[in-house]
């Protein structure tokens, strides 16, 4: 990852997830525009960087480094922006040339003891969704459009 992964972007990155030192940010923006994650952050961020981060980060809607993410399991890896493709690269490679039943069952296993059950992220996208008819989130939207 290279640039600004945030909100929706950081909820959609969730697997395997390399930084480039130099040039990656991450955050949960949401809680600052008046909004809540919508897609599965508030769910999925705890189980991987704790609570009290989570907390932080999701409050806070503050940005962070590759470093800082990486040594709180936010992201697998933070490597030199030089040597990110090549590292991507040789990992890649190692799966695929694994057969591909055993890769994508463990990847089940692993998902089923650590990611939210789908009726815990659908009740917190019905709340995110909530969150665009109120007030705080209105005025501050208003705020923030240009006008032509």
């Amino acid at each position: 990852m290279r640039g600004r992964t945030r909100g929706g972007g950081n909820e959609l990155a969730l697997d395997l997830r390399y930084a480039s030192r130099e040039k990656a940010i991450f955050g949960q923006h949401e809680v600052g525009s008046g909004l809540l994650p919508g897609g599965g952050g508030s769910e999925r961020l705890p189980r991987a960087i704790g609570r009290d981060r989570s907390l932080e980060a999701i409050l806070t809607s503050d940005d962070y480094n590759a470093d800082t993410t990486e040594r709180w399991g936010w992201v697998t890896r933070a490597l030199p922006d030089s040597e990110l493709d090549a590292s991507v690269g040789t990992v890649v490679a190692r799966l695929a040339s694994f057969d591909r039943t055993s890769p994508a069952s463990a990847k089940a296993r692993i998902n089923r003891a650590s990611l939210p059950p789908d009726a815990d992220l659908a009740a917190a996208y019905g709340e995110f969704t909530h969150c665009l008819a109120l007030p705080g989130f209105l005025t501050r939207t208003a705020a923030t459009v240009v006008p032509h």
